[in-house]
């Protein structure tokens, strides 16, 4: 391709007027060119102002074969391109920002009628006295005291106000199944999310010198400061963590190979081990802690609506949308050893995250809601 062509076609792209053999024309080129000078420039353009895409996916099925024919292939990012990306992650991350917008904008399933649909809000509340009431399709209600503290769900979120007039510490608990998420208020004011399939059991009123919760599955807390009531954190009595006023995410289902913790404000105490923002400590299943610096927006990516992938092995993924979307997951042989990285976001389809996803050769088979890896 000359540059008064490659002029043209990025011209028609600029304009949103360019034609689906256009598009293709400087996929190709892209793909065949990834050292070229222009390619860095080209690719960030396009990348930025693909939205007005709007056309069904075959056409581009063959150039995404080659493109993400690779073995480290990346699944989509949200953010703008930079220049410090290799090119070949570049052109991965462009297609399936392509993929995305288009199956999005198509909405129709990739595999079956019966579209397998994103998790949403709602959960069980287990009371002091073993009542039990599903949260999924209340809005707005009060649910009356308990011990003295009132019990509220405002537009699905619950919330716990006032001083508990008992003697008694009274316990509830917030479960989440998969297929959902859910938001607390503590009576302190701790802010709490569940993730899909996790819980959390605490006091109705913390009388007591400390505050002190379990959980289980992935939980992100906004403490409350209280200086003279430390926030404690028992993870399904595999770990603990002691809190003075702090923002973290733990990250504890009990099928993944260790407990993470993940500090983004305030500091935090795991062990006899002090956690500053950004670090994140793993423990795994013999008790061993590593501690390293993390990204922390990419760790509660799930709280933004983005599904995070940073080296993660095709059970890993899995893992992950087996329980955002209730599902379970077969495989047919042995996983691959490929590992992913980048975003997608949780808005979609179970149908058209595994669309994409199949672009990249991992193969797939939908029965009910059952998935079968045939990679």
């Amino acid at each position: 391709m000359d540059h008064q062509r490659l002029a043209d076609l990025l011209k028609a792209y600029a304009d949103n007027s360019i034609s689906l053999e256009e598009t293709d024309e400087l996929l190709t080129w892209l793909a065949a060119n990834p050292n070229h000078p222009m390619a860095d420039e080209v690719g960030a353009e396009f990348l930025l102002a693909n939205q007005h895409v709007t056309t069904n996916l075959e056409p581009y099925q063959h150039i995404a074969s080659k493109i993400l024919a690779t073995d480290r292939p990346a699944i989509r990012k949200v953010l703008p391109i930079k220049r410090i990306l290799p090119y070949a992650a570049a052109i991965a991350l462009l297609m399936g920002v392509l993929l995305y917008n288009l199956l999005k904008e198509n909405k129709q399933p990739a595999t079956i009628a019966n579209t397998i649909t994103p998790a949403t809000n709602g959960a069980i509340l287990t009371r002091g006295d073993g009542q039990q009431i599903n949260l999924d399709t209340l809005q707005t209600t009060n649910l009356g005291k308990e011990a003295g503290t009132a019990v509220k769900l405002n537009k699905g979120l619950l919330a716990y106000e006032g001083v508990s007039n008992s003697g008694n510490m009274v316990y509830n608990t917030i479960h989440t199944p998969n297929g959902r998420t859910f938001h607390v208020i503590l009576q302190d004011g701790t802010g709490v999310w569940l993730n899909a399939g996790s819980s959390i059991t605490y006091p109705v009123a913390f009388n007591g010198q400390s505050r002190e919760v379990s959980i289980t599955g992935e939980v992100y807390f906004d403490v409350a400061n209280a200086v003279n009531q430390p926030f404690k954190v028992n993870i399904d009595n595999r770990a603990s963590v002691l809190v003075l006023g702090t923002t973290f995410n733990i990250n504890a289902y009990k099928d993944e190979p260790f407990i993470a913790t993940t500090l983004l404000q305030g500091a935090i105490k795991m062990d006899q081990t002090i956690l500053h923002p950004g670090q994140q400590a793993t423990v795994n299943a013999k008790g061993e802690m590593v501690l390293k610096e993390v990204k922390p927006d990419e760790v509660t990516a799930w709280r933004n609506g983005l599904f995070h992938f940073e080296n993660a092995s095709i059970p890993a993924v899995m893992r992950q949308l087996a329980r955002w979307y209730d599902v379970t997951v077969r495989f047919e042989g042995a996983p691959s050893t490929r590992s992913f990285s980048g975003e997608i976001g949780r808005d979609l389809s179970l149908q058209q995250v595994l669309a994409i996803l199949e672009t990249m050769k991992i193969h797939y088979k939908i029965n009910n809601r059952e998935i079968i890896i045939t990679e």
